[in-house]
């Protein structure tokens, strides 16, 4: 009885050392910019979107956003544009005139 009880405090005082000395991170986890979430791209974002309701509605998000920027994303909008979903066109087609 009196070995088990060595063995335990042994087993458990190694495993509270193992436990204490983690190596503290260094690098930013993905996704992360100054400790802060990255905020994705415009063509990150639409390009996450299943439905061309959903491009549709961030589109016209992106059309009442007043620091969206529609000359630095042309070539994103043209796509969309092409599209073959008439709601995700026109939103497009909107943006691009603003440019």
């Amino acid at each position: 009885m009196r070995h088990s009880m060595v063995l335990a405090v042994a087993i458990f005082s190694a495993v509270s050392a193992g436990c204490g000395s983690s190596v503290p991170q260094t690098s930013v986890p993905t996704g992360y910019k100054n400790g802060q979430p990255a905020v994705p791209t415009p063509e990150d974002a639409i390009a996450k979107l299943e439905t061309p309701e959903d491009r549709a509605t961030y589109l016209r998000q992106l059309g009442s956003d007043s620091s969206f920027e529609p000359q630095k994303h042309v070539a994103m909008l043209e796509n969309c544009e092409k599209e073959s979903n008439e709601e995700v066109a026109t939103a497009a087609k909107e943006l691009l005139e603003r440019k």
